[in-house]
């Protein structure tokens, strides 16, 4: 095996040669059951009937259960050919050079409905060196992910964005904005999502849409480890470490890929402590657009950036808008431009969904 890769110029040069390849398929990809589905519900913290209870999906559209548009992180967070392209993963370490997900471009094509296999093919498809004022220079991997069931239709498709960069080293975290300065305060998330409102059955028009327009905030409460865990075994899986990963990453607990221990947060991955997968928070971006869009509007696509941390303690609130409506092929779109804000009012997530709606 080649040795340990140091730079971020090795980094760079090594990951360009993997540019086109497409990686083997892992796993056997995973079933859309009503368990799954409520799963993926509770990870994200979305309890809308649509997708959890038989009785109230029976009498919408789609006469029984559909998964929601984000559940192809249930299948695959899409991440593997971003973070490594076609490097021998054991050249690489979060010692040298820790990964942040950056977010991605994604397209939703098909329904995917109770009972479907989902399964994801990764392809390595560029990199770029950028420049940060709070990390240095870093490599931004890019990879094409496609999704499809087991009628091997073309269920989704996504680009997704990791950022590769030198570890700060002695123990430094990223710096950005925690101070409470909004007037949102600390608040449980589990009640949340039996709280919340959402416009369900009841037909959004495109007519009736006004651009400009603020969408109601989803709150999501002060971010603990049970929402970390949540997340980590409702989507990501329950999958265990080998050994020598746990020695390679100098960690006993590797739960949630090194999220749960805080020591190796903040030596490894440059984190303030325990942290959320950036995908979470990509969920709620299209949580917020379901719940104002309807059961009959179509989510077609999701286009986010992740743009700072969001660590344990940390209080978030989604928000939104009608950035534009519109009319293509015959069809009536809305953009809802959306961001996540912690308790400082400092963005964290952003992104732009794209909704197709009733006339």
């Amino acid at each position: 095996m080649a040795a340990l890769i140091t730079t971020l110029e090795e980094f760079q040069e090594e990951y360009a040669k993997g540019i086109g390849v497409k990686l083997p398929v892992r796993g056997i990809g995973r079933e859309a059951s009503l368990d799954n589905i409520r799963r993926f519900g509770d990870g994200v913290g979305d309890y809308n009937p649509l997708w959890r209870d038989p009785r109230y999906a029976a009498e919408s559209r789609f006469c029984g259960i559909t998964a929601p548009p984000m559940f192809i992180y249930g299948a695959s967070l899409g991440i593997g050919a971003a973070i490594n392209g076609n490097i021998d993963g054991r050249r690489l370490t979060s010692a040298n050079f820790p990964m942040n997900y950056a977010g991605g471009e994604i397209n939703f094509l098909k329904t995917i409905w109770q009972g479907d296999t989902i399964r994801a093919e990764e392809t390595v498809v560029d990199v770029v060196t950028k420049h940060s004022d709070r990390i240095g220079d870093f490599c931004i991997c890019t990879a094409m992910v496609e999704y499809f069931n087991q009628r091997l239709e073309l269920v989704a498709t996504k680009r997704t964005n990791m950022a590769r960069y030198k570890n700060l080293g002695g123990g430094k975290t990223i710096k950005y904005d925690r101070e409470s300065k909004s007037n949102v305060t600390e608040t449980a998330p589990d009640p949340l999502v039996f709280e919340r409102a959402r416009k369900g059955n009841a037909i959004r028009t495109w007519d009736s849409v006004v651009e400009g327009e603020a969408l109601p905030t989803l709150p999501k409460g002060t971010y603990t480890v049970t929402e970390l865990f949540l997340f980590t075994h409702g989507v990501v899986g329950t999958g265990r470490s080998p050994r020598a990963a746990l020695e390679a990453e100098n960690s006993k607990d590797l739960g949630g890929g090194g999220r749960y221990d805080e020591e190796h947060a903040k030596k490894r991955r440059n984190m303030p402590g325990q942290f959320d997968w950036g995908p979470q928070r990509v969920c709620w971006l299209c949580q917020i657009a379901t719940d104002w869009a309807g059961d009959d509007a179509v989510i077609k696509s999701l286009d986010t950036r992740v743009r700072h941390p969001n660590v344990v303690g940390d209080t978030n609130t989604v928000y939104g808008n009608v950035a534009r409506k519109y009319e293509e092929n015959g069809e009536r779109f809305v953009d809802l431009k959306v961001w996540n804000e912690n308790q400082a009012g400092l963005p964290t997530a952003e992104g732009i969904v794209t909704v197709a709606l009733a006339r």
